[in-house]
């Protein structure tokens, strides 16, 4: 038996951990009791959107559609002098710690770089799903000077 994990280990997860350690039988006590205990399934269902994004197609790019307007767009071709990719890669930036607003307070930054490289996984997946003939670069970064982990991503010049 050979095990294959899609996603590196779960670390730092301090709530899990306090969590665990109330029970006197810690016997079986595994990341799924947690989800079954403590999760509800619409907070699954809405974090799923970060994974699995709507995505606009307009004048041949790929844009998240949480992040498009039709004013950033016309900044972005601006910006980005008609280099469609480069408005992608703009357009579609998100920075981890602005997803989660205030409950990213006394959230170790590890936790927030694991997420950033789950979202990141989710998006080659579903831009190959949904854009089979297509090539994407998604970039997963961590800097002070981005504000911390961000994920974007755009098309392959051919």
């Amino acid at each position: 038996m050979h095990l294959i994990n899609s996603l590196p280990f779960v670390i730092d997860t301090e709530p899990y951990d306090a969590w665990k350690q109330q029970w006197a039988n810690q016997e079986g006590l595994d990341i799924h009791s947690y989800i079954n205990d403590q999760c509800h399934p619409e907070q699954i269902l809405m974090f799923s959107t970060l994974l699995f994004p709507t995505f606009i197609v307009s004048e041949g790019g790929v844009f998240l559609e949480r992040n498009f307007s039709h004013e950033a767009f016309a900044r972005c071709v601006n910006l980005a002098a008609g280099d469609m990719a480069e408005v992608e890669r703009l357009m579609n930036y998100v920075k981890i710690y602005d997803v989660f607003g205030r409950y990213g307070n006394g959230v170790l930054p590890r936790i927030f770089l694991q997420l950033c490289e789950m979202i990141g996984f989710a998006w080659r997946m579903v831009l190959k799903e949904k854009f089979p003939d297509t090539l994407f670069t998604v970039e997963v970064s961590n800097s002070d000077e981005n504000y911390g982990p961000v994920v974007t991503f755009y098309q392959v010049k051919q």
